[in-house]
């Protein structure tokens, strides 16, 4: 007797490893083109499936999600982030919802430093000038940046990605300040300063990582570029 392997939709075009892994331990249902699917769409796709592979940007709200077929059992997203899947309409269901949690913490808090180090050294203007053929040689005031190393990093959001940014951050002997909803042990805190409220955090922060808005802090509802100008009169970087 053969035993039918479940069938799963691929609502995007993944990374060769990812979708050869799928073809051979499901009935994969693959999407070589990259369309995108809208909601009554991606139902329509989903017919005769026992699960979905999704990623950010796909339409699983409520709605998409009541018009599924019967026969899909899981959502598995191709993400960290799930906030494209309504996970109480899925529960209602009866259908599972899965995420990728931790796999990215590295990858973005190499990409937090590069920005803080390309913000800096001013390094899009640089290579702008050099990619638009202006620039003309060297002067003593030439893209004059801060530097990083000793200043001040304030962390809003000190889960995974903001300790890993921290660590790394730290090789250039930057002073770490942070505010969290709450405080970390003293093992994970390593030296840096806490602040319960946010707005005490910025005026002891030269450069500013946002890791992790809160609907509870004023941050979700003013910008944060203004609150970062009226914390303090002076320039930030």
């Amino acid at each position: 007797m053969t035993i039918r392997k479940p069938r799963v939709l691929a609502t995007r075009h993944f990374p060769p490893d990812v979708e050869a892994r799928l073809a051979s331990s499901f009935d994969a249902v693959l999407n070589p083109e990259d369309r995108l699917y809208d909601g009554p769409a991606l139902a329509a796709a989903a017919v005769g499936c026992d699960g979905i592979m999704c990623a950010a940007g796909d339409v699983l709200n409520a709605q998409t999600i009541a018009a599924l077929p019967a026969s899909v059992r899981i959502i598995a997203t191709f993400s960290v982030g799930y906030e494209h899947v309504d996970v109480a309409a899925a529960a209602k269901r009866g259908i599972a919802v899965s995420n990728t949690p931790d796999v990215l913490t590295d990858a973005t808090a190499d990409i937090t430093l590069l920005c803080l180090l390309g913000a800096a050294r001013r390094a899009h203007e640089g290579a702008t000038m050099l990619r638009t053929r202006n620039w003309v040689g060297w002067t003593p005031t030439q893209l004059m940046g801060v530097h990083v190393t000793g200043k001040r990093l304030g962390i809003l959001g000190m889960g995974r990605i903001g300790q890993a940014v921290a660590d790394r951050a730290r090789a250039f002997r930057m002073q770490i300040h942070y505010s969290n909803r709450s405080r970390l042990p003293p093992e994970l805190e390593k030296g840096a300063v806490f602040h319960a409220n946010a707005d005490d955090m910025l005026p002891h922060s030269d450069f500013l990582s946002i890791k992790r808005p809160c609907p509870s802090w004023p941050w979700a509802r003013q910008g944060p570029q203004r609150r970062v100008e009226q914390a303090s009169p002076r320039q930030r970087p």
